[in-house]
């Protein structure tokens, strides 16, 4: 794989992960939102499926440590997110029929604020991966192009 082709993944990664946590934003924020477009967990969602693919070329280029700081990261932005679905979906119902009846739930004032703390959790740990991401592309840049030339 070519460093510019590694660059590209990574940057279409980082976009899915941006949307996603957009989602997550639109559902606090009230806008309709079904629970199947934000993934909870972190392998079913674009970045996830991006991070144990394609990503596992991090591994070649970085070390196992940083790696997994980004894994970490995602793991903890789902673990985050479970706490707002938790407040806007029934999780004891969940299943085929329900997602065509949409379970969304009924959401009091303090559940909102809740929800809304949790997205600002969720969100500081976006920017946290965000960075880490930010870091590996600088990085992945700045190298000679023929460090990559055993990837192809």
């Amino acid at each position: 794989m070519k460093k510019s082709d590694i660059v590209h993944k990574i940057r279409l990664a980082r976009l899915a992960h941006v949307k996603w946590v957009q989602r997550a934003k639109s559902l606090v924020n009230d806008m309709p939102i079904k629970e199947e477009d934000i993934p909870l967990t972190s392998d079913s969602c674009e970045f996830g499926k991006w991070f144990y693919l394609d990503g596992q070329i991090l591994l070649t280029i970085f070390n196992e440590r940083a790696v997994k700081e980004v894994e970490d990261l995602h793991n903890k932005l789902h673990d985050e997110y479970v706490n707002i679905f938790k407040i806007y979906f029934d999780l004891s119902n969940i299943g085929f029929f329900t997602r065509l009846l949409n379970n969304r739930k009924k959401v009091s004032d303090e559940e909102k604020k809740w929800a809304k703390y949790y997205l600002n959790l969720l969100e500081e740990t976006s920017n946290a991966l965000i960075k880490k991401l930010n870091i590996m592309e600088t990085k992945i840049n700045m190298a000679d192009e023929k460090l990559f030339e055993k990837y192809a």
